[in-house]
Parts: C-alpha cells; sequence; structure tokens
C-alpha cells in the first residue's frame, strides 16, 4: 500500500503506512470502525485521499471505543503511540489520535504555529436520547461544553479554516481579544464532556451520533443507527475501508451536495506539511 498509483502528497502517502497498521491492529482486536467526514468523502469522491487533506477519521462505537482505548497499545509496532487527553502528553482534543513518533505535521492555521505527530484519529460513536425535548437539551448542554472547551485552548484552535458561519467567526473575534477562555478549564470540560457522551448508552438509543467531529456543532453527524448499517467497505487507495452502509445519507448530511468540490481557496483547511522529526530537532538546535 504505498499510493503509487495515484498522485499522493508525502503527507498522505505516510499516513497511509500508519493507517495500514491502525486498521489491521482494529481487524485484529475485533473492533469495528467506519470512515468519517472527509474519508467517508473522499472514499466515495475520489477512491481515497481528498487531493488536498491530510488525515484520516475513523469512527468507532462507544462500547468498543472505550475497549479499544485499553488494548490498542499492546499492539502497535513501536514506532505509534495511542494518544488521549488524559494522559500525559500535550493531546488537547476529546477524542484519541494513533500518532507515529517518527514524523510530525507543521500545523499553521491556529495563533500559535504547532507541530503535531503524524496521526490516524479515533472519533467514539455515541448514543443521544429517543425523545425529541430531551435530545434538543442534551445538545445544548453539549454545545456548551463545547464552546468552553475551546475557548480554554483558543491559541490551538483553527482560526484560519474556510467555509465558517457568522457566529462562530463573531465568536473567534470577540474571544480574541477579550482572551475569555483563561476563564475554563481544559480537563474540566473534556472531563464534563466525556460525562455528558457517556450518559446514553449507544445500545439503548434509537440514534448515533459523532459528536467530536469537526462540523459536529452542527449535529449534522448525528444520525439513525440504520445509515451505518450493515458492515460495507469501499476503496480508499489501494485498500479497502469500512464505511456507514448508506453513504449518500451520511455524506448529504456533512456536506450537501458533496460530489461537486469546493472552490479552490476553500480546499486547505488544516493548513500543514509534513516534518521529519530529525528536522525539527535541528530547527531547535
Amino acid at each position: 500500500m504505498d499510493g503509487s498509483e495515484r498522485n499522493l502528497n508525502d503527507t498522505q502517502r505516510y499516513i497511509l503506512q500508519v493507517l495500514q497498521d491502525v486498521v489491521r491492529v482494529l481487524d485484529e482486536l475485533d473492533i469495528p470502525y467506519y470512515m468519517q467526514g472527509g474519508t467517508m468523502l473522499g472514499a466515495i469522491r475520489h477512491d481515497g485521499f481528498i487531493p488536498w487533506d491530510d488525515d484520516v477519521d475513523l469512527g468507532i462505537p462507544r462500547p468498543e471505543y472505550e475497549r479499544m482505548l485499553k488494548e490498542v497499545s499492546a499492539r502497535l509496532p513501536e514506532n505509534l503511540e495511542l494518544r488521549t487527553y488524559d494522559d500525559e502528553t500535550d493531546h488537547h482534543y476529546y477524542f484519541a489520535r494513533i500518532v507515529d513518533k517518527r514524523y510530525q505535521i507543521r500545523r499553521m492555521g491556529s495563533l500559535e504555529e504547532r507541530l503535531e505527530n503524524v496521526w490516524v484519529d479515533l472519533f467514539p460513536l455515541d448514543g443521544m436520547p429517543n425523545g425529541a425535548a430531551a435530545r434538543t437539551w442534551h445538545k445544548f448542554r453539549l454545545l456548551m461544553t463545547r464552546l468552553k472547551f475551546h475557548l480554554s485552548c483558543f491559541e490551538k484552535v483553527n482560526i484560519k479554516r474556510p467555509g465558517r458561519p457568522l457566529v462562530e467567526r463573531v465568536i473567534i473575534k470577540v474571544a480574541m481579544i477579550t482572551r475569555v477562555g483563561k476563564w475554563f478549564n481544559t480537563r474540566k470540560q473534556l472531563d464534563k464532556m466525556d460525562r455528558l457522551l457517556k450518559k446514553y448508552p449507544l445500545e439503548e438509543s434509537d440514534w448515533i451520533v459523532n459528536f467530536t467531529g469537526q462540523t459536529s456543532y452542527k449535529f449534522n453527524e448525528m444520525f439513525k443507527k440504520d445509515v451505518y448499517g450493515q458492515k460495507t467497505e469501499y476503496p480508499f487507495e489501494s485498500f479497502r475501508l469500512v464505511g456507514p452502509e448508506k453513504y449518500d445519507a451520511y455524506l448529504k448530511s456533512l456536506y450537501g451536495d458533496y460530489m461537486t468540490p469546493p472552490k479552490v481557496e476553500d480546499r486547505n483547511a488544516h493548513v500543514s506539511e509534513l516534518v521529519p522529526i530529525e528536522e525539527t530537532k535541528k530547527e531547535c538546535d
């Protein structure tokens, strides 16, 4: 799986190597996964990476996600490492990542340019209340917690991501001026989010949601369970990955007319480049 059949960039080619190991370990542990977001879109529209994308997103149902957190590290090759928000690293996201410690990606979309190890994102897929009123209240609590979390680590938020709605742009502007985020503790907000997301067991819910994806605040990643349906494989570069069975409903909810690529100026949402660890060490010397 070297990606030689397509004109992949260095980051994409290297992430494919990480992805191959991640999927192998998940299969060995019998942990189900589903392509999420841009990864699923890339599989359908491009048979692999979106040409201007630089990461891979997989979703795992909550019960298996919790088991993955406990069991995956022992199976990973030496160069890969599981990262979670409550470990001793600088990983500040709620969802988990499996990273390759040999390479980093220079992220240039936030207030502070930073380096992050090459990664595959692993998102928990959670249940939502079955009743409409309870679901609305649960959404509100999740959104408030998400907002306070982002304010608490505002310097790491990708403020250059194209396509943000007006309300987000206003919040970003106010946060930059007032530095209101200093009043919120990142770990406390993530702990609260963890409790909220686990409140409604997936096996008892008619709904399934990825709340920690890039556009999850819109709840466009919340579906009736039959959208995920039966295990369905799709081509992704030189191998196959599992994704939601009803991919059309899934992608329309996230992207609308998903087969039409966005404008050129809206394509590089992550603003990043691949950097070998050896090179970053030289920069620090």
